[in-house]
């Protein structure tokens, strides 16, 4: 029976640089977050809909 070698766990270099892109703003991102409330679905018409735990619009009237 052969010995499986562990596999590398190294990040490569660009996705060091893309993660730490993305990370730069995360408390200022944070400070504008909402502390309380579900997360929200814009509509085309351009409304704000808060989710519920189902996955469902709250005001959602047809299910």
């Amino acid at each position: 029976m052969t010995e499986m070698q562990p596999r590398r766990c190294e990040i490569a270099p660009c996705v060091r640089a893309l993660l730490a892109a993305f990370h730069e703003d995360t408390w200022f991102k944070l400070e504008l977050a909402p502390v309380e409330g579900g997360p929200l679905y814009q509509r085309a018409d351009g409304s704000l809909w808060e989710i519920g735990e189902d996955g469902w619009p709250i005001d959602y009237d047809c299910r």
